[in-house]
């Protein structure tokens, strides 16, 4: 069923998660495979959407985004990420989510024939832009299992066609969280330019979160994307921005514009006016919430006999099967759960070359914990 949705070179291969949760639903099954969170968006910003349709807020905005979101984003960069100093009609631009920040990035960059490092394990998604684009990825391990970071195996992986390098912090799918010590090194070990994806910023757990672009040795070589589908739990909104230097914010801003015009105007709003409305104690609760799942999880999965790889942040858990069911791929392992369980992961083929090599599936937490519980009930009938 899932053997073949691999990394393939050339065409575009759905990822696993993809077939993932058409099987699931099939047995009227949890879903813990594909990153959508199930949990309720804050009725603040359902309220605030609602509102701003009605107010008129539904025509295409400035290529860049509206206005009040720019400003809101540009305040919670100063207060939060440690970014000061923005001008919001220069240095931000609002994106038709992360995806769509990046894919923008990616048109504006790079051409055939150029190289972006990664690390890997990686989100699926990056590297298929990247091949879209005609350009190699060139792949760093990060170390099982703290995901630790071999700062020499990064430097070789530079060379002088390495256009920039790719950071995912917190991670997807690992749940990685780069400290400042290790963002200290990539900006000694390579002078050009790094783009992180911070979509899951308030998700960190054990390290706090460290924005690339509030540190001095990295100032002016940073391209910081983020995204509020997590954070409000509105994956289907595509509300993201991009925040970066001015010549290449404006170079985005033309990109994005002829790629898909705008996010989606009033709910542009409706997240502008959460972001104000919401202070330091509602990403508090976020962190502490998603925190508690993480450990009921992971306590739970120990329990069955799975070896669960405790994240750092993020919410996603990867979690190792080898005591289980031993000798299986982890695209026929997450088949068997299914039919056996009715629970879905993602194998580790849609994040890593070397599945083989890589015994585990990735849960995604972002559900109730009654479902979590379900689910957990459900995993114990595997051994």
């Amino acid at each position: 069923m899932l053997a073949k949705l691999s990394r393939q070179s050339g065409a575009i291969v759905p990822p696993a998660l993809r077939q993932i949760s058409i099987e699931v639903a099939k047995v009227g099954g949890l879903n813990l495979g594909q990153g959508v969170c199930q949990l309720p968006v804050p009725s603040y910003v359902l309220e605030q959407a609602n509102a701003a349709a009605r107010e008129g807020v539904n025509r295409y905005t400035n290529p860049r985004g509206l206005e009040s979101l720019r400003l809101a984003l540009a305040k919670k960069l100063s207060w939060y990420n440690g970014i000061d100093n923005l001008d919001p009609d220069r240095d931000i631009v609002v994106t038709c989510g992360a995806t769509g920040a990046f894919e923008g990035l990616c048109a504006t960059l790079l051409d055939p024939g150029d190289e972006v490092v990664v690390f890997e394990p990686s989100y699926p998604y990056h590297v298929q832009a990247l091949r879209r684009y005609g350009v190699d990825a060139k792949f760093v391990a990060l170390h099982a299992p703290d995901w630790s970071l071999d700062i020499e195996e990064f430097k070789a992986a530079l060379s002088p066609k390495t256009k920039f390098v790719l950071v995912c912090t917190p991670g997807n799918p690992s749940g990685k969280v780069f400290s400042v010590q290790e963002l200290g090194a990539l900006a000694d070990a390579y002078n050009g330019l790094i783009v992180t994806d911070e979509t899951y910023e308030h998700m960190a757990f054990d390290i706090p979160h460290v924005s690339a672009a509030s540190l001095p040795a990295l100032a002016g070589r940073v391209v910081t994307i983020g995204s509020y589908s997590k954070t409000f739990s509105i994956t289907g909104w595509r509300i993201g921005y991009c925040l970066a230097p001015p010549a290449l914010a404006d170079a985005l801003t033309s990109a994005v514009d002829a790629i898909y015009a705008c996010a989606p105007a009033p709910l542009q709003e409706a997240v502008a006016r959460g972001i104000d409305h919401f202070g330091p104690e509602f990403y508090k609760l976020l962190n502490d919430k998603y925190r508690g799942k993480r450990d009921r999880f992971a306590d739970g999965l120990q329990k069955i006999g799975l070896e669960p790889k405790r994240p750092q942040g993020a919410y996603y858990m990867l979690c190792g099967y080898d005591k289980v069911m031993p000798g299986l791929s982890s695209a026929e392992f997450a088949n068997k759960m299914i039919m056996r369980t009715g629970v879905g992961a993602v194998p580790s083929s849609d994040f890593v070359r070397q599945a083989d090599k890589a015994p585990w599936v990735r849960f995604c937490l972002a559900l109730e914990d009654d479902v979590l519980e379900d689910a957990m009930t459900r995993l114990g009938s595997l051994v």
